[in-house]
């Protein structure tokens, strides 16, 4: 039995790690749209205040423990179609090439999609406008890197995944703006 899991995040890797725990000879396949599987995204905002020091702490599991399960991540791949009928799924890899992976059982875990607000103008803002939605590590690295080369500028933030990460999100990247502040006017004090 071939099983496909397409999601990479807590739904999609259960029910992959369920499937080898009944059928340890159960062929198993994760497809993940990202390079970052079963990574924490209510701890997003910890990594950005620096209390989380590296990204990788963030990850349930390793790319290299889930491939210990037996199962097979996909990892830069995204699921682009399925043939029900068929029970196939078109696939685009890494490398855009386009491929078709047949299953017994599948597994819808995608998860949810980020949504901007119907704010007029925003479609055609993105990350070199400072705009940044925050749903992924990829998504992630973007806001961070701003944050790093922008310094102590003005933000402003709308909305949240769960009211929660919102909260979380602004006072730790307050936090992370206050300490680089100080860094900065420390090290602006040693000269």
């Amino acid at each position: 039995m071939h099983l496909v899991a397409i999601g990479g995040s807590d739904a999609g890797i259960s029910a992959a790690l369920r499937s080898r725990e009944f059928d340890p000879t159960s062929d198993v396949t994760v497809v993940v749209a990202d390079a970052y599987p079963n990574f924490s995204i209510c701890g997003i905002p910890y990594y950005i205040s620096g209390e989380v020091t590296h990204w990788r702490d963030l990850a349930h599991r390793t790319h290299a423990d889930l491939q210990a399960t037996g199962m097979r991540p996909r990892l830069d791949t995204l699921a682009a179609d399925i043939n029900v009928p068929g029970q196939r799924v078109a696939l685009r890899g890494p490398d855009h090439a386009q491929s078709w992976l047949d299953y017994d059982e599948l597994v819808v875990g995608t998860g949810a999609v980020p949504v901007r607000p119907p704010i007029e103008g925003l479609q055609h803002l993105g990350i070199k406008d400072g705009v940044h939605l925050l749903h992924s590590m990829g998504d992630t690295f973007a806001l961070t890197t701003t944050l790093d080369e922008d310094g102590c500028r003005t933000r402003q933030m709308l909305g949240d995944q769960t009211p929660k990460v919102g909260h979380e999100l602004r006072r730790k990247t307050l936090r992370r703006r206050c300490r680089h502040r100080s860094d900065r006017a420390a090290r602006a004090r040693a000269w």
